[in-house]
């Protein structure tokens, strides 16, 4: 008889993983997202995994929100508040972040592929292992920035603060990988 038990253990958690895998794809709170689309103001809210593409989030207050691998690929952001927040694994690419707020962002393994960051703050932002190639990076603050093994290539990088920020590892707007100091 247990022999019987065991063979329908396999085919219940096939069916059930996929589920489980979707629901966690989707942990957003709805509610936080409505809030945000029809206010602009979302400090402190659950947007993770949201999928907010192409949305018109312009001076936006996402000050300590939660957007961790949120897609925002083509968004508007531009003059947004996103201080302290979490956008680790977030996509934004082809994202407007001119003038944008993103001191102390978390943005490990964010991709912000051809991104506009123009005259965009991201003091004491951790942005390791992220992807900024092709963005714009014209008058950008980085000081006391994280931008460990960051791929910074085909960038324009005109007018950047990069004071007290840490490039171990990054490649650079020419393709050359930063050397730590010996």
């Amino acid at each position: 008889m247990p022999a019987l038990a065991y063979r329908w253990i396999l085919p219940c958690v096939a069916l059930l993983l996929p589920l489980s895998t979707s629901m966690a794809a989707q942990a957003e709170n709805p509610a936080h997202v409505q809030q945000l689309l029809k206010t602009k103001k979302c400090p402190g809210c659950d947007l993770s995994g949201a999928n907010l593409m192409d949305a018109n989030l312009f001076k936006a207050d996402l000050s300590n929100a939660n957007l961790q691998k949120a897609y925002l690929a083509g968004v508007n952001l531009f003059g947004a508040n996103l201080q302290g927040a979490d956008l680790r694994g977030a996509n934004l690419y082809l994202a407007i972040l001119v003038n944008a707020n993103l001191t102390g962002a978390k943005l490990n393994d964010a991709k912000l592929r051809i991104a506009n960051l123009v005259n965009a703050d991201f003091s004491q932002a951790d942005l390791s292992t992220a992807i900024l190639a092709g963005a714009n990076l014209i008058d950008v603050n980085f000081s006391g920035a994280k931008l460990i093994e960051t791929d910074l290539s085909r960038t324009n990088i005109d007018g950047a603060n990069f004071s007290n920020t840490d490039v171990k590892g990054a490649t650079m707007p020419d393709g050359v990988v930063h050397s730590p100091q010996k």
